[in-house]
């Protein structure tokens, strides 16, 4: 009722779609009457729907009062928990990242911190956040990493860009043709940019890094003059491709992957929650990999497990 269509609901409830659709007609079918309408927007309630939706939400309600009531009673100290994501992964997932972890991990104080993934690890080892998703981070000792999956990145430019416009139409595009075109990348410590420089430097391509930016924000900005062209996660561009604002071609030849760890400091002492911990994060993981479809190759499942 509050998504207004059973795609919204089931990316808030990070589940794929069908399911969500299957669950409601069983539950149709179990009470005889008929839920939601469908229409071209999306679904609305019956009166049996809205309804059902008022009594079940007064249910959940007091149940949230009882957990809090004993909790009290117990005197169960709420558990504190510092996350990081990437700007990509923040902006595949959305705002609702906070709210799935406050409805599936009620005795957790999460706090979430958005940094690119050479920030992230540092912070990690640091001990200033607990756990984070992060990229191509493997080779910091302090760390522990879980590898969870291989993510494609894509040339992205500006359609004003007029080394775009040539060959226009077409969807991919070669590394050693993606190189050539004025860049604009992270500073030299980023893992991305150094995947990218030694994908180049190894099969002898020549390398145009035409400017360097700190954050996602400046790198997009760049692209969106049509100073140069990036090579980036989707997952940071999405809005940008949605309005038209970037157009996008598929690397090959060959492809250009990264890969997501998690990652935790060496000797970090488990919460009491750490296996409820777990399996948010895969479910955020799993959510993160049904909205990149097949831009997503070696997904490890069970890693998390």
């Amino acid at each position: 009722m509050e998504a207004g269509s059973i795609t919204r609901a089931a990316r808030q409830l990070y589940v794929a779609q069908p399911a969500v659709g299957s669950q409601m007609r069983l539950l149709e079918e179990e009470l005889g009457v008929t839920l939601l309408e469908r229409h071209s927007r999306g679904v609305r309630t019956t009166p049996a729907g809205d309804l059902l939706y008022r009594k079940a939400l007064s249910i959940l309600q007091d149940l949230e009062s009882a957990r809090r009531d004993v909790m009290a009673l117990a005197d169960v100290k709420p558990e504190s928990l510092v996350f990081g994501v990437t700007p990509s992964i923040a902006n595949v997932l959305g705002s609702s990242l906070l709210v799935h972890a406050r409805e599936t991990l009620p005795s957790v104080h999460l706090s979430l911190v958005e940094q690119m993934s050479y920030a992230l690890a540092g912070a990690v080892e640091r001990g200033d956040v607990d756990l984070a998703l992060a990229y191509d981070v493997s080779d910091f000792p302090e760390l522990r990493s879980i590898e969870l999956l291989q993510e494609e990145l894509v040339f992205v430019a500006s359609p004003r860009t007029s080394s775009w416009m040539f060959g226009a139409g077409a969807v991919s595009i070669t590394l050693k043709e993606a190189v050539s075109h004025p860049l604009v990348l992270a500073e030299g410590r980023d893992p991305l940019r150094k995947l990218i420089e030694a994908q180049a430097r190894r099969l002898g391509y020549p390398f145009n890094v035409a400017f360097e930016a700190s954050s996602n924000s400046m790198m997009k900005g760049i692209i969106a003059h049509g100073g140069a062209a990036g090579i980036l996660p989707r997952g940071s561009v999405m809005a940008e491709l949605q309005s038209g604002e970037f157009e996008m071609r598929r690397i090959v030849s060959p492809v250009m992957c990264r890969v997501m760890y998690l990652i935790e400091r060496v000797g970090r002492q488990p919460l009491r929650t750490e296996f409820d911990i777990r399996q948010f994060i895969a479910a955020m993981v799993d959510r993160f990999v049904l909205e990149q479809g097949d831009l997503i190759h070696s997904r490890q499942a069970g890693a998390l497990a």
